[in-house]
């Protein structure tokens, strides 16, 4: 090749095509509201979601899987299967429960989202 002849370009760059999957699992940071001053364990986070389970949709509902993540106080992460969340978010939210000590009580959804990196920080959080 001279110096003074211009190079031809002729290498096309590849292109890459990528798919995001649907998600098998949904995670919810939700809250347990009352009057009760109870400390929860994630037993018991787990058997007042299945009662607003089965409550709502019966033993389909019951059936459910749910995983309890993490407790906090009154608050806790849990995964549902993706194709469930909006019946176990509906559940939630509108089936309340009596607690041990008689008072009632109900949960209340905080945040919820696709991946768990999602529960770390609400995006109307201030100082993230």
């Amino acid at each position: 090749m001279e110096v003074d002849q211009p190079v031809a370009e002729t290498s096309v760059l590849p292109t890459f095509k990528a798919t995001i999957s649907k998600q098998p699992f949904y995670y919810f940071a939700i809250e347990l509201l009352g009057t009760s001053s109870m400390e929860f364990t994630p037993a018991q986070y787990f058997e007042y979601i299945q009662f607003v389970l089965k409550q709502w949709l019966g033993d389909v509902g019951a059936g459910m899987s749910v995983d309890v993540l993490d407790v906090r106080a009154r608050k806790a992460d849990i995964r549902v299967p993706y194709d469930r969340y909006k019946q176990v978010w509906q559940a939630m939210t509108l089936i309340p429960f009596k607690l041990p000590d008689g008072t009632t009580a109900r949960l209340q959804v905080l945040r919820g989202s696709a991946f768990a990196m999602g529960l770390a920080s609400g995006s109307r959080q201030a100082g993230f």
